[in-house]
């Protein structure tokens, strides 16, 4: 499967992914000029990020995530504060009986940007479309075990899932899972960006120009808490230093992503300027196809994860601003386990490499393409992956020759191209299932690396089944142990959440957390 995931990162981003950076400026300066009394009470973000699809059914990156989070709602919702999921645009959802059939009630009178009210026939469309349109970017992968969804009245729908799972709930927290109004939103192909985006969210899209800006008023008709300020304009930069730049001119208020981490590192001793962290659980990570060679061979993956440099990666290209990770699944989250430190130690061991890919019949050098893409990730991927080559070439096991391209041609090639392949991963919901399904599970891999293990999908399978919270992170244990042994992805690097404002930017902290959603309609200066 193609993808122009989230590598998101995903991804999971340059320091960007912990540089979640949100940087305000303090008015009155004199760069901005009349600017300041004309955008008093909006907020100017800056961001690196850019932006594929905004219709739900075909966006499943960051930059597009982070639109789309302004303009559409779902039926629960996760944090700010508690992440249990909680309902938004329902009023009640529970399962029924067992863990195949869930029901919702939905919120009444609620109405869409276009004045349409919403009704259940509006939810049903909105997940069929998903499912129907199967777009390349893996959206539709969330929504892999729903079999049927039906509806009762105007405002109550069913979800008919194919097997038990019991984090269905925070299925319906993700983006995969935002209505859209019938009228709009055609059946079987994505709405383009330069049509009218409609939604029930705190902001309506007024307009949006590619590469530029993205322009939001609030929705006068939203159904919750106002806004906390008169409207959001996301400007798009090509390069870090050009934001920092215009940051610093006060042409922006904030930069929602992405820093390298000496600039952020200058902007922590700026006068003025307060830098906030909160919980992370964005990762970094390196993709291993088994179809393609030489990485199709299980002894190859298992050197290169005996050799992986992550200390070095964390302290050299990053300045301790991210951490060393050895599993698929974030420390700090229930069910987490040092897998890949248990399987291959915490540092670099070129014997043991060795040793696995003499006991594999593998001829030495292997020679090895590595793969990043340049900017989407921020400007630090070059010298991450600079690091890995040395790492890789310094043991002489390895000759590694490192290939970027740029992400509209880098997404496009993955499955098809790419030997070994960097992306990023920020969750769709905070449960380390969220870092094992879309990864390891056949039916759900979106990752395009053609990895199958039957020994896993069991796994995943009864860990969707399972009721009891700790039987089931049991289960999640197991399956990174698994998965380490197998070695199709080598996660490297985990970040936390940083923002840093100015004083007259209030209400970032509130939008710090796990589930890395950037809140504007909390945010106000």
């Amino acid at each position: 499967m193609n993808q122009k995931v989230r590598w998101r990162f995903a991804a999971l981003f340059a320091l960007a992914v912990l540089v979640t950076a949100v940087v305000g400026v303090t008015a009155g300066q004199s760069a901005r000029g009349s600017h300041d009394r004309a955008t008093a009470g909006v907020i100017i973000d800056g961001t690196t990020d850019t932006v594929t699809n905004i219709d739900p059914a075909g966006q499943y990156d960051f930059g597009s995530g982070t639109v789309d989070y302004q303009i559409f709602n779902r039926l629960l919702e996760a944090g700010p504060g508690s992440l249990t999921p909680r309902p938004v645009l329902a009023t009640a959802c529970g399962f029924k009986g067992n863990l195949k059939t869930y029901s919702c009630t939905l919120r009444k009178g609620v109405k869409f940007h276009n004045g349409d009210e919403m009704t259940s026939a509006d939810v049903k469309w909105s997940f069929d479309r998903v499912v129907k349109i199967k777009d390349p970017s893996g959206i539709y992968t969330l929504l892999s075990n729903m079999q049927s969804i039906t509806t009762s009245g105007k405002y109550g729908v069913t979800f008919h899932l194919k097997s038990p799972q019991s984090t269905w709930p925070n299925i319906l927290t993700t983006t995969a899972a935002q209505i859209v109004p019938k009228s709009v939103y055609p059946a079987n192909k994505i709405l383009p960006n330069s049509e009218t985006q409609v939604g029930t969210g705190p902001y309506k899209l007024t307009r949006y120009q590619p590469g530029q800006q993205a322009v939001f008023e609030p929705n006068s008709d939203f159904f919750g808490k106002k806004p906390a300020n008169d409207g959001v304009i996301i400007r798009y930069y090509s390069k870090s230093s050009t934001m920092k730049l215009a940051l610093q001119r006060g042409e922006i208020d904030m930069a929602f992503r992405d820093f390298t981490p000496t600039e952020l590192l200058s902007l922590t001793e700026a006068n003025g300027i307060k830098v906030h962290k909160g919980s992370g659980a964005s990762i970094r990570y390196l993709v291993l196809n088994t179809n393609i060679a030489p990485t199709d061979n299980p002894a190859v993956r298992r050197a290169i994860a005996y050799l992986f440099p992550r200390a070095t990666i964390a302290s050299r290209v990053y300045h301790g601003l991210v951490k060393p990770l050895y599993s698929m699944v974030p420390a700090g989250l229930p069910g987490h386990t040092d897998a890949f430190a248990s399987v291959y130690g915490r540092s670099p061991s070129v014997a043991k490499a060795r040793a696995a890919l003499q006991k594999a019949g593998v001829s030495t050098p292997v020679n090895l393409e590595l793969w990043y893409t340049p900017t989407h990730y921020g400007d630090s991927s070059a010298d991450e992956f600079a690091e890995i080559q040395r790492a890789l070439n310094a043991s002489r096991l390895f000759k590694v020759t490192l290939k970027s391209a740029e992400w509209a041609q880098y997404s496009d090639a993955l499955g098809k191209q790419y030997g070994a392949f960097q992306l990023g991963w920020f969750p769709d919901y905070v449960d380390a299932e969220n870092y094992l399904l879309p990864f390891y599970e056949s039916s759900s891999n979106f990752t395009s690396n053609n990895y199958k293990s039957g020994a896993i999908d069991a796994l995943l399978a009864r860990e969707k089944g399972t009721k009891s919270l700790s039987a089931r992170l049991g289960i999640v244990r197991a399956a990174q142990l698994v998965a380490a042994k197998d070695a199709p992805i080598i996660p490297y690097w985990q970040g936390a959440m940083i923002a840093v404002s100015r004083s007259n930017v209030k209400g970032v902290d509130k939008t710090l957390d796990p589930t890395f959603i950037m809140r504007f309609w909390l945010i106000s200066k």
